[in-house]
C-alpha cells in the first residue's frame, strides 16, 4: 500500500513537472513573439522618422499665420521672442484624438525641464471657437497654444501629430513623429532635444 502511494506521488510530481515545462515553453514563445513585434515596431518607427526628418529638415515656414485665443493674428517670427530655438508640438483636428492626447501628454512631462516659454503647441482647427474649447480637454490652455494655417512641409501629409524644432530663421529641424505605443522612444527624443537646445538656457 505504501509503495502504491509513493508511486502515485511520483506520477503526480511528474505530471506537474511536465505541465510546468509546457507552460514555460508557451510563455517563452509568447514573450519571444511579443519582443519580436516590439522590435519590428521600433525599427519601423526609426525608419519612418529617419526618412521623415530627411524630407522635412531645413524647410523654411513661409506664409504661416498664427492666431492666439482671442483671434489675433501673430507673425511666426514674433513668436520666437529672440530665442534661437523653440520646441513645437504640431497637431490637427483631423488627427486621431488619442494620438494627439498622447503626443501632448509626452511634451507636458517636459514643460518644467525645457521651459514653458520654449514650447509651442500648433493646432489647426477650422475655427478658433472650436480650438478654444479643445484646449482644456488637453490641459494646454495655460501654455503657448496657437491655431495656425497648414504648414508648407511634407510632414503635414502624414495625418499624425509630430514634433520639431523651430529655429530663429523659421526653418524646421529635428522633426519626429511619435508613436503612442512606444512612449519610451518619444521620451528619448524629448530628452535629447532638451539636452541639445534647452538644458543650459533656463
Amino acid at each position: 500500500m505504501k509503495n502504491k502511494w509513493v508511486f502515485c506521488i511520483i506520477v503526480v510530481l511528474l505530471a506537474v513537472n511536465v505541465y510546468t515545462v509546457i507552460r514555460l515553453y508557451h510563455v517563452n514563445q509568447t514573450v519571444s513573439i511579443y519582443q519580436q513585434i516590439m522590435a519590428n515596431d521600433e525599427l519601423h518607427l526609426y525608419k519612418t522618422n529617419f526618412w521623415t526628418n530627411v524630407h522635412n529638415c531645413h524647410i523654411k515656414l513661409e506664409n504661416v499665420t498664427a492666431k492666439d485665443s482671442s483671434g489675433n493674428i501673430i507673425a511666426l517670427n514674433n513668436l520666437m521672442s529672440d530665442r534661437e530655438q523653440l520646441l513645437v508640438c504640431r497637431f490637427s483636428e483631423l488627427n486621431c484624438e488619442s494620438c494627439v492626447n498622447a503626443s501632448i501628454r509626452s511634451v507636458q512631462r517636459w514643460v518644467d525641464s525645457v521651459g514653458k516659454e520654449n514650447i509651442l503647441f500648433f493646432g489647426t482647427y477650422r475655427s478658433n471657437k472650436i480650438f478654444n474649447k479643445t484646449k482644456p480637454q488637453y490641459n494646454i490652455q495655460e501654455l503657448n497654444v496657437y491655431n495656425i494655417s497648414p504648414l508648407n512641409i511634407p510632414a503635414e501629409e502624414l495625418g499624425y501629430p509630430y514634433y520639431f524644432v523651430l529655429n530663429s530663421d523659421l526653418t524646421v529641424s529635428n522633426l519626429f513623429v511619435p508613436d503612442k505605443s512606444i512612449p519610451a522612444i518619444t521620451d528619448s527624443y524629448l530628452k535629447a532635444i532638451h539636452e541639445r537646445y534647452f538644458a543650459t538656457k533656463k
